[in-house]
């Protein structure tokens, strides 16, 4: 990757940073995609894309001003800047560019196309584990992201990021009834270093056995009930339920319910809470935030004391709020805000099955599927894509149309015990209208007591 013209646009953002007393950046992308998806032992898609462009924003007081071109070439970038500053009355001279094109690649460097003979040789596997089995949807993609980050405090961030990420649906037929099961990896790599760490056969045989689940279940007994997070329960409510309210816009914007406890018991003395964007190789993980701050590891809970907000450069000068470097944007075409990465909560102590043996009667959720939360307060519902009975200090009976209610901060005081295991799932999150690419994750945890809702769905 080659980045020219350097000097020119670290002095231009320098300039109106100075003489309007903001902080502005510039963001500079070029993307390669390739996509491939095999429903039905069918070749739906086998593409490839390319997109360039580049984002310019500028923040003065609580404003942001943010326009974007489809384009990388200095003249139309320095048109976009100027295009962007002159209503806002700033007086600065900037420079008239030739047209040359400031993202450049190196030949031989990109990412390779997909072998879709790939997700054939997978389907026909998935498709021989039983008879059951009416439909296998397999989606293979891989990324290459180049991007130079200019900013108004004379820094110059240049970094070529990889995603790939490999999903399986399953779908079984039964009496009449449709059940699914779905299970997904990704890692920020190149493809070939992906097809390395994932197993992907693994993985679409775990959809499978999910879907094939789904005939066995009973209906999910409702009421009040201790409740077991399995590690595979995938952090979906650490995420959503709490993660999101420990965004420094949303704790001051939106006044969360964790508004001015720093430094307070938000949660039980078992409960450590982590956003963390160097574990390498991560699907959620980055050297430097799209506004040029390096990543780091941040302890948000600790041993249940608040600790600190997730910040992004608006934050920060908004609230005075440390840089976390998690200011983060789908694309050039979207200004950042500060947005979680890698979220999870740290191993305990405990062993799943002596967890579990503590439960006279509850619901064991060994994967959490969709729902509904909400940020300010942290109340939430979600759906339990795969759960069964605990009796006696066993996982018992498998159940169908779980929904767990309560809420997100109030479940973090509850949790009783924490397990050694860990493991974090893959997923896109949204929001601002904005998609990234996460990671969640925790151990086994016992909550004290939630709302569990049962549905014949």
């Amino acid at each position: 990757m080659i980045f020219l013209s350097s000097d020119v646009f670290l002095e231009a953002m320098a300039d109106i940073g100075k003489k309007s007393d903001a902080f502005c950046d510039l963001y500079l992308q070029r993307s390669l995609g390739h996509f491939a998806t095999l429903e039905a032992d069918k070749l739906e898609e086998l593409a490839s894309g390319v997109i360039r462009g580049c984002g310019f924003r500028l923040l003065r007081g609580g404003e942001t001003h943010f326009g974007h071109i489809h384009r990388t070439t200095s003249g139309a970038v320095m048109k976009l800047i100027c295009d962007t500053v002159e209503p806002l009355n700033i007086s600065t001279k900037l420079p008239s560019m030739p047209q040359e094109e400031l993202l450049t690649v190196n030949e031989g460097k990109e990412i390779p196309m997909i072998d879709a003979s790939i997700l054939r040789e997978l389907s026909k596997i998935v498709s021989q584990e039983s008879k059951y089995i009416t439909k296998v949807t397999l989606k293979l993609s891989a990324t290459q992201k180049e991007i130079a980050i200019y900013t108004s405090q004379g820094k110059l961030v240049r970094e070529t990021r990889f995603l790939s990420r490999f999903a399986a649906q399953v779908i079984v037929e039964s009496d009449g009834k449709l059940y699914t099961g779905y299970e997904a990896s990704g890692y920020s790599v190149p493809l070939d270093r992906f097809l390395e760490l994932a197993n992907m056969k693994s993985i679409a045989l775990e959809a499978a056995r999910k879907a094939l689940v789904g005939p066995e279940c009973a209906l999910c007994p409702a009421g009040k009930m201790p409740v077991v997070l399995s590690g595979e329960a995938g952090g979906t409510m650490i995420h959503e339920a709490c993660g999101h309210a420990l965004e420094g816009d949303i704790v001051y914007k939106d006044y969360s319910s964790f508004k001015g406890k720093l430094g307070e018991q938000v949660a039980s003395p078992e409960v450590t809470l982590v956003d963390d964007a160097t574990i390498k190789d991560a699907f959620g993980s980055y050297r430097y935030d799209d506004e040029g701050t390096p990543s780091q590891r941040t302890v948000l809970i600790e041993n249940g004391i608040l600790k600190a907000y997730l910040a992004d450069v608006f934050c920060n000068k908004m609230w005075g709020l440390p840089l976390t470097g998690n200011g983060r944007r789908q694309s050039y075409m979207n200004p950042p805000t500060v947005r979680m990465s890698n979220t999870f909560l740290s191993p305990g102590k405990g062993k799943a099955e002596e967890i579990i043996s503590k439960v006279p009667y509850g619901l064991f959720a060994k994967k959490l599927g969709g729902g509904e939360t909400n940020p300010t307060s942290g109340d939430f519902l979600f759906h339990v894509e795969e759960g069964y009975m605990i009796e006696d200090g066993k996982i018992t009976t498998p159940v169908r149309g779980a929904v767990l209610v309560g809420n997100g901060p109030q479940a973090l005081k509850d949790i009783l015990a924490v397990g050694d295991d860990i493991k974090l799932e893959v997923g896109f999150c949204g929001k601002n209208g904005q998609s990234v690419p996460v990671t969640d994750g925790q151990p086994t945890v016992l909550i004290k007591e939630l709302v569990v809702g049962g549905s014949d769905l």
